[in-house]
């Protein structure tokens, strides 16, 4: 499956414990997820039965380390709950390491509401360079930097990503964003924790980003993120009695099944 570019290979385990066991194993995870020798993918999501919700997913990068969250593969994992049957369009909920997520049918997209940010930190003392004009950071069960740039299009990802990924400031290293104002709107890259490279669109990335540019007073509560890929994220935030809920909306496009042979 793929959300604006961001893919995953989804392994549906709900009846076969000793098929997600295999999904979640390390070794297996970075051969599949290799481009030229595996599928290639940015991450595996494995799908299992979950009494009283519609189910859970637990979410690897590429490298094979478990992550709590990833946005994208929530959008992915909604639209697949649909598409075998076992999710109401109009509203259902699904487990994951961040907890339980929310997903719907909404004007013809999928959108799925993450929990509240456990931190929001609007300015954050990491060195910038030229071009960067001030950094924040945000977590929304994943650790998230936020870069203001002049051009996102100018931005040497693959050579400033790893800096900052492993900046002194964050204890367990952070996913990476830029993001700048165009003339169409805003847009963003990420350099993306356990893949270890850019990636082509980042839906958690996305919600601190819209997070970070609110309390910097540039958006206010729905901001539409052009992704590196060309396609469109857009984040929506409301108020609810359990606080402020980033809602993300965008592509989650099923694009084959099949059956693994000699991976």
């Amino acid at each position: 499956m793929t959300g604006s570019g961001n893919d995953f290979v989804f392994v549906d385990a709900r009846e076969d414990a000793s098929l997600a066991a295999q999904a979640m194993s390390p070794d297996w995870i970075a051969r599949v997820c290799a481009p030229h020798f595996g599928v290639g993918a940015d991450g595996v999501v494995v799908v299992e039965d979950a009494p009283g919700l519609a189910f859970r997913i637990a979410y690897f990068n590429a490298d094979g380390s478990r992550a709590n969250l990833c946005g994208n593969a929530s959008l992915c994992a909604a639209r697949l709950g649909l598409e075998l049957g076992i999710a109401d369009p109009a509203g259902f909920s699904f487990g994951s390491d961040a907890g339980v997520l929310r997903g719907r049918l909404r004007d013809g997209r999928i959108e799925v509401d993450l929990n509240p940010f456990d931190r929001i930190e609007p300015s954050v003392p990491v060195p910038l360079v030229a071009g960067e004009r001030r950094a924040g950071f945000g977590f929304p069960t994943v650790p998230h930097l936020v870069v203001e740039v002049d051009d996102v299009a100018t931005v040497d990802v693959a050579g400033r990503g790893p800096t900052l990924r492993h900046d002194a400031h964050f204890e367990a290293g952070t996913n990476v964003n830029w993001v700048s104002r165009t003339s169409e709107g805003w847009a963003m890259r990420t350099f993306e924790r356990g893949v270890e490279g850019e990636t082509l669109a980042c839906a958690s990335g996305a919600t601190t980003c819209a997070a970070i540019l609110n309390a910097w007073g540039l958006t206010g509560d729905e901001t539409a993120f052009r992704t590196r890929s060309g396609r469109t994220l857009t984040i929506r935030f409301s108020e609810t009695p359990a606080g402020r809920v980033p809602s993300i909306s965008g592509e989650a496009r099923l694009v084959f099944t099949g059956e693994m042979r000699e991976v």
